[in-house]
């Protein structure tokens, strides 16, 4: 094991060498948002053509060969957070950072080595502060929090070895894990719906841990260790419906969860509806879920509201905007332009028997895509 642990480090670094990489479900994510992109254009102007993206330099050409870049996005917020108790701990201005690509091994990708780089120190956070308000000093901290291998000899059939987050299927961080989340370990996926029905299979084992510890170098040390698994299976009902189920073993405790995602555009009122919940098992066994309906205003302006119940024993590790209890929350967001999007959060704890640490929050972020003009430019596909 020693020896294939050193093989993979060596790769590794190698692939380090080269440049920073995707994980491996945003794959496809920059030539699937470049479509998006296009079909936004059709939208807003059907009576005009689209503009085809300059074609590449033979400089570009050979450096689209080996890197692909997947994830460009800076983001800023304002954020507020009192406790039950009435205690404002948070009341300050943030930033982030999220860069995802991959080097490929050969010119389809399946071979590659992925990295992601972000801000935040831990498994919850993926924001720094940018020391005005409550926090203290500005923080600057970048670190590389995922790379792993992937491989897809046949098509369909991936597995990744190394650092990377998680899959969720049609669940949230809600009741999963944080977005910001990771693990080191294994992990092999199946995406042939049409020899397996189902849409996607996924299983993996791997090390969930070292909280604090966002440098994904770190925690390579834990390859050798297996706290996690999970296995995933998740299926599409046509256009309008998806839906998933899996089951987690950590620590010697075992959940479920299931999702169900139900696109409604006939309906006038509600264009959207996810409902997710989970089960845990055993003596400190319990129930959660949340519920959420989303409507769009306008083509720029959408609307959402739902409703979350999580124990108060679940861990803590899924979104640190909602962590445990009953609780309200709504969102708003508004597509400012093609790569600037603003968007506001808020929640109120409902009827809790017990204390929480974020009984009333406000999100106040704006998004800006960088990698959009980078694809427009015909640097990147």
């Amino acid at each position: 094991m020693r020896n294939v642990k050193l093989g993979v480090y060596a790769a590794l670094v190698l692939a380090m060498l080269g440049g920073a990489t995707s994980t491996a479900r945003a794959q496809t994510g920059g030539t699937e948002q470049s479509k998006d992109k296009e079909k936004e254009i059709v939208a807003q102007a059907p009576n005009k053509p689209v503009p085809a993206p300059p074609p590449p330099s033979l400089a570009t050409s050979k450096i689209q060969r080996w890197f692909d870049l997947q994830t460009t996005s800076v983001m800023a917020r304002y954020r507020r957070v009192e406790t039950s108790a009435g205690l404002i701990t948070s009341n300050q201005l943030q930033d982030s950072l999220a860069l995802k690509a991959r080097v490929k091994f050969d010119p389809k990708g399946a071979y590659a080595v992925n990295a992601g780089v972000g801000t935040g120190v831990s498994f919850t956070g993926g924001w720094n502060n940018v020391g005005v308000g409550t926090g203290g000093r500005r923080v600057t901290n970048i670190y590389l929090k995922q790379l792993f291998l992937t491989a897809a000899p046949i098509k369909g059939f991936e597995m990744s070895y190394g650092g990377f987050g998680f899959v969720r299927g049609e669940s949230t961080e809600i009741t999963s894990y944080d977005n910001d989340g990771y693990l080191v370990g294994f992990r092999a996926s199946v995406k042939r719906p049409k020899d397996l029905y189902l849409d996607e299979i996924s299983f993996t084992s791997g090390y969930l841990g070292d909280t604090n510890n966002p440098n994904v170098i770190d925690r390579f040390s834990r390859l050798d260790e297996a706290n996690y698994r999970h296995v995933l299976v998740g299926k599409k009902l046509g256009k309008l419906v998806a839906a998933s189920a899996d089951y987690t073993r950590l620590t010697g405790v075992d959940t479920i969860r299931a999702a169900v995602n139900l696109k409604t555009p006939k309906a006038r009122a509600i264009d959207l509806v996810r409902y997710e919940q989970y089960r845990r098992l055993g003596a400190a066994g319990d129930f959660g879920f949340s519920a959420y309906a989303e409507k769009a205003l306008h083509k720029r302006l959408s609307l959402g509201m739902g409703y979350a119940d999580i124990d108060p024993k679940y861990g803590g590790l899924n979104a640190d905007r909602f962590n445990k209890g009953r609780r309200l929350f709504e969102q708003v967001s508004v597509k400012a332009t093609r790569d600037l999007a603003v968007s506001a959060f808020l929640t109120q704890a409902v009827h809790n028997s017990f204390a929480v640490s974020n009984d009333r929050r406000v999100d106040a972020v704006v998004t800006y895509n960088v990698l959009g003009p980078i694809q427009r430019a015909g640097l990147f596909r």
